[in-house]
C-alpha cells in the first residue's frame, strides 16, 4: 500500500498545483502556546518536555483516525488517509516548481527575478552578488532540502506508515521560530529531525553516488557515515550537499562555464535531474520490496 499511496501522492503533487496554502499548519503556533502555557502554569516549563507534550496529541489522533480506517472499505481509506498526510506533510513548497522558476529568470536574464528566487530556493534575505557563488549555493541547497522537503518525508512514510510522516513535519515546523516559540522547544525539535534525518540522507546521499559519480561521491558518504550526535544536523547537511556536488563533480566545472548563463542554467537543471533520478532510485527499491513482500 505505501508504493500506491506514494505513487498517487507525488502525481497529485506535481499536477494538482500549488498546495502550498494546505502546508502551513497555521494551527500549529496557537496550538503550540497554549500547551506551553499549560505547562508552564503547572511549573514545567523544560523545553524537552514541552515538545513531547505538544506532539504527542496531534500524534496520539492520527494513530487512532489510522486504526479506525486501517482494512476498511478494502484498505482504500487507508491509500485516501495516506495521500492525505502525504500531501500535507511534503515541502512546504515544491522544489521543482521552484527551481524551474529560477531557471526560467536566468533564461531571460532578469537579474532580479533571479535574485528574488534565490531568496525564496535559500531561505535567505541576502544572496550572494557572484553568479557562480549564487549557483553552487543554489546547487548545494537543493540537495540538502530535497531530504527536507520529500526523501525524509517519503522515506519515514515507508517506515512508519503517516505517522512517521506526520512526526517528521511536525518536528521539522516546531524547529523554527515561531509565535513566543521557546528556544528549548526549538532545540528540542531540531534534535528529533537530525536524528530522523540520520538514515535518509545517508541511504540519499549513496543515491546521488548511484546515479551520479559513484567514486567520490561514496568517498564523502564514507566520510560522513557514523556522524556524531552532538553536530548531527550539521553533517546531515553538509554529507547531502558534499555527496550531491561530488556527483555532479561540481568542482571540475571550468571556468568559462561560470560565464555563460546558459551553462549556469544547465548545471542547476543536472542538479534538479540528479535529484529526480534518486528519487526514482527510491521508488524502484520499494517497489522490489513490496513485491517480495508480496511474494512472501
Amino acid at each position: 500500500m505505501s508504493l500506491i499511496t506514494i505513487l498517487i501522492a507525488l502525481f497529485l503533487e506535481r499536477f494538482a498545483g500549488t498546495l502550498d496554502d494546505l502546508r502551513q499548519f497555521r494551527w500549529l503556533d496557537g496550538y503550540a502556546n497554549w500547551i506551553r502555557e499549560r505547562m508552564e502554569s503547572l511549573g514545567i516549563s523544560d523545553g524537552t518536555a514541552v515538545f513531547v507534550v505538544t506532539l504527542l496529541p496531534p500524534v496520539l489522533l492520527l494513530a487512532i483516525v489510522a486504526l479506525l480506517v486501517h482494512g476498511a472499505v478494502l484498505g482504500l481509506l487507508d491509500i485516501v488517509l495516506g495521500v492525505i498526510i502525504l500531501l500535507l506533510c511534503l515541502g512546504p513548497k515544491d522544489l521543482n516548481d521552484q527551481v524551474e522558476a529560477y531557471v526560467e529568470a536566468g533564461a531571460m536574464k532578469d537579474e532580479e527575478r533571479q535574485k528574488r528566487h534565490a531568496r525564496d530556493l535559500l531561505g535567505q534575505q541576502e544572496v550572494p552578488e557572484d553568479l557562480r557563488e549564487r549557483t553552487l549555493s543554489i546547487v548545494q541547497a537543493m540537495f540538502s532540502e530535497a531530504n527536507n522537503r520529500l526523501f525524509a518525508v517519503l522515506f519515514w512514510f515507508a517506515v512508519l506508515g503517516p505517522l512517521g510522516a506526520f512526526i517528521y513535519r511536525l518536528g521539522s515546523l516546531l524547529k523554527t521560530p515561531g509565535e513566543d516559540r521557546p528556544e528549548g522547544v526549538m532545540a528540542a525539535a531540531a534534535r528529533l529531525q537530525a536524528l530522523m534525518d540520520w538514515i535518509p540522507a545517508r541511504l540519499f546521499a549513496l543515491g546521488y553516488a548511484l546515479v551520479g559519480s559513484f567514486d567520490t561521491a561514496f568517498a564523502v558518504l564514507t566520510r560522513f557515515l557514523p556522524g556524531s550526535w552532538a553536530n548531527m544536523a550539521e553533517e546531515n547537511t553538509r554529507l547531502l550537499r558534499e555527496a550531491g556536488a561530488e556527483s555532479l563533480h561540481l568542482d571540475h566545472v571550468r571556468g568559462e562555464h561560470w560565464e555563460d548563463p546558459n551553462e549556469i542554467n544547465a548545471l542547476v537543471e543536472r542538479a534538479n535531474h540528479l535529484i529526480m533520478r534518486t528519487l526514482v532510485v527510491f521508488l524502484a527499491v520499494l517497489a522490489l520490496m513490496t513485491l517480495a513482500g508480496w511474494a512472501g
